[in-house]
């Protein structure tokens, strides 16, 4: 009886736990929706003075192209020391810091008033996957952003096609080459039962298929949207947030 009573309060304890890091996490969502929501009164509003904006306005024209490239360094550099045996984190975070502020920047520069408001719509999302992270299985959490980004090119695509083909279909072709390089990281899972190297990516039970039919399903969508035009996006939108309800219901169920 003890046995099970000290079982309970352990579970208990971990479940606190959890659940406390699910709220630091969610509030550092909010940070963010409240700094972009600084950024457009300095930036869009101008409520400081004009040449912060234009401030703003030249460092993100300079940075939606450095950033890329700062990036691509950083990997570099994790992939370097991690060769040479040394820690990562450092590159890691710095790589991790630079794409956001790259994203900023590119969608600040290309969209201007646009981007700001398509930015304060992240966290949400963030919002929602932090919850998905903490309270379903793994694998929903990696499908649900996979399905997210299809989401969301497939949005830009219908909202800015017309006046940046060129980026929205750079977007929907890189995001075909990630569903592809998922698909292929998922095999890898499954035939070393849910492991990278040492590291444990989704537990030894994961089901695999409903990630591969996410890939497919995401990158269908996002070809045939790219390709049958603006006015058919919001079908294959519509598909989309079908194909992530199923998913929700599917992993409930498992849950249960």
């Amino acid at each position: 009886m003890m046995f099970e009573k000290g079982k309970r309060e352990r579970r208990q304890g971990e479940e606190d736990k959890v659940f406390n890091r699910m709220l630091l996490w969610l509030a550092g969502a909010v940070v963010v929706e409240l700094l972009l929501l600084l950024l457009q009164k300095a930036y869009v509003e101008m409520i400081f003075d004009a040449a912060v904006a234009q401030a703003l306005a030249s460092f993100f024209k300079v940075f939606s192209v450095a950033g890329a490239v700062a990036v691509a360094g950083c990997a570099v550099w994790a992939v370097m020391a991690r060769r040479a045996g040394k820690p990562v984190i450092l590159p890691a975070a710095i790589a991790a810091a630079a794409a956001v502020l790259w994203v900023v920047s590119l969608l600040s520069a290309l969209f201007y008033a646009e981007g700001v408001r398509l930015l304060m719509l992240l966290p949400a999302a963030a919002a929602v996957l932090i919850i998905i992270f903490f309270l379903y299985q793994r694998p929903f959490f990696f499908n649900a952003m996979l399905t997210g980004g299809g989401l969301l090119a497939l949005w830009l695509h219908q909202q800015y096609y017309m006046t940046h083909p060129r980026f929205i279909t750079a977007c929907i072709i890189g995001g075909v080459v990630v569903l592809v390089l998922a698909a292929v990281v998922a095999l890898q899972l499954r035939k070393s039962d849910g492991k990278l190297g040492r590291f444990r990516v989704v537990p030894v039970e994961s089901d695999y298929l409903m990630s591969f039919l996410t890939c497919a399903v995401t990158a269908v969508c996002m070809v045939l949207g790219l390709a049958l035009g603006v006015a058919m996006s919001q079908y294959f939108i519509y598909a989309l947030v079908g194909w992530l309800f199923a998913q929700a219901v599917f992993f409930t169920v498992k849950m249960m």
